[in-house]
């Protein structure tokens, strides 16, 4: 009986669900692309030792930079993930931001500022 009431209610929910009409669907297609598809990637670096290591940092020609490195580490209550990471861009007003994390036993810690 229980799934008879589900089936029943989902029916409902699809039949009742918005359609989505050819005008919509050609605004969506119609819609400007940003430059930022064509971006390539002008740097790739990875290692990883498959056992308590890794990292990797990328750049890519609209002046998007990454970088990463993730370590286990030993604490007082066992073992914890350690990760830095940097992420910087250039916004469409031209400054370059950049967003920092450290990540431990301690928690997620972020960090934000504009570069220039």
């Amino acid at each position: 009986m229980k799934v008879q009431i589900v089936l029943i209610v989902c029916f409902a929910v699809c039949s009742w669900a918005r359609t989505v009409s050819e005008e919509e669907v050609q605004d969506v297609a119609n819609a400007p692309v940003s430059e930022d598809v064509h971006a390539e990637t002008l740097r790739l670096e990875t290692e990883n030792n498959g056992v308590d290591k890794y990292s990797f940092a990328y750049d890519t020609s609209n002046g998007i930079s990454r970088s990463e490195e993730g370590e286990l580490k030993t604490t007082e209550e066992g073992a914890a993930i350690v990760v830095q990471g940097t992420t910087s861009w250039i916004a469409p007003d031209g400054k370059r931001y950049e967003f920092s994390f450290n990540a431990d036993e301690t928690g997620y810690h972020p960090i934000f500022k504009l570069v220039a």
